[in-house]
């Protein structure tokens, strides 16, 4: 199991590096990637068989952001509008901690 997880992950951030390199891309673009590939890879099953070979290597990575709101959108549509409200919620509450974080960095180094 954690033979697995260690290959699954290394070969993902492989992957991921890889493609940064070549392409130039900026790393939040490269997020963006990965969150719109593993949302892509949902539909298909390929993101539940990677999670049930690799465990934890899959779980960290951001790919699974992008299966969660895959799952929560099919849910949605599905009448159960329960998943994508908490994703919301949760997207809200990171950008709230985010300002905050940015707007007390800002009055610490004004005063500085």
């Amino acid at each position: 199991m954690y033979i697995s997880a260690f290959i699954l992950g290394g070969i993902i951030c492989a992957l991921f590096q890889v493609f940064m390199m070549f392409t130039k891309l900026d790393p939040p673009r490269i997020l963006i990637l990965g969150f719109a590939l593993g949302a892509l890879l949902t539909p298909f099953g390929m993101m539940d068989a990677l999670g049930q070979w690799g465990g934890a290597g899959l779980v960290i990575m951001v790919m699974t952001a992008g299966n969660a709101v895959a799952g929560a959108t099919v849910a949605l549509l599905g009448g159960n509008p329960m998943p994508i409200i908490m994703i919301f919620g949760i997207f809200v509450a990171l950008t709230i901690i985010g300002l905050g974080a940015g707007f007390l960095h800002w009055k610490v180094s004004k005063n500085s």
